[in-house]
């Protein structure tokens, strides 16, 4: 059986260039991944990584810009390559880094939530909602939440292969709120729907 990794670069290498067949994220994810990658490695890093890309707009993203999911799924592959890491490890590491960002951009939405639990049960019902509002053309994922006795699952599906950096995003939501329990989940070989389960630690 293929792992993650070795599906998402298949995937990218077949779909990189056919933008109008797949889906699509708004520019401030990219813009957010640039940030990331030049952080986490380096500027000449980003540099090559842009490089061997060989996207058709060279790495020119705008926040407010629209563009093939795939160009961010090939940046990670490469970015993960030459670091000699995992794309698992690369995603989980940038949906924490999103989690902070969001809380620099976006800081009156996450304000209004005391407890991890209070912001995951409101990203689909609100938070998704006012990312419309800002970005009409946005497609966020499908979030869902139920609970299980004193545990909070939350149900993640996308037509994107991101439930890693949804991974990273609540890793990073619970340490952020100091919220102890334990963080386990499920995901699909494709990694477009995952299940998360908020529990106490046994």
């Amino acid at each position: 059986m293929q792992t993650f990794s070795a599906q998402i670069a298949i995937r990218v290498e077949n779909k990189c260039c056919r933008s109008s067949e797949e889906s699509v994220v708004k520019g401030v994810i990219f813009t957010e991944l640039i940030g990331f990658i030049e952080q986490r490695f380096g500027i000449i890093f980003m540099d090559a990584v842009l490089c061997e890309a060989d996207l058709p707009n060279d790495g020119a993203f705008t926040t407010v810009g629209t563009y093939p999911s795939s160009h961010a799924l090939r940046l990670i592959v490469l970015a993960a390559d030459r670091a000699g890491l995992s794309v698992d490890a690369v995603c989980t590491d940038y949906g924490e880094h999103l989690f902070d960002r969001f809380g620099v951009l976006f800081p009156a939405i996450l304000a209004r939530y005391a407890t991890a639990d209070a912001l995951l049960e409101h990203v689909g019902s609100h938070i998704h909602e006012e990312v419309r509002v800002l970005y009409p053309d946005a497609r966020p994922p499908r979030i869902s939440t139920e609970r299980d006795g004193a545990s909070l699952i939350v149900t993640y599906a996308s037509h994107r292969p991101m439930a890693h950096i949804a991974y990273g995003l609540i890793r990073r939501s619970m340490a952020a709120y100091g919220d102890p329990r334990t963080l386990s989940w499920t995901s699909t070989p494709r990694a477009e729907t995952a299940t998360f389960r908020l529990s106490a630690a046994q």
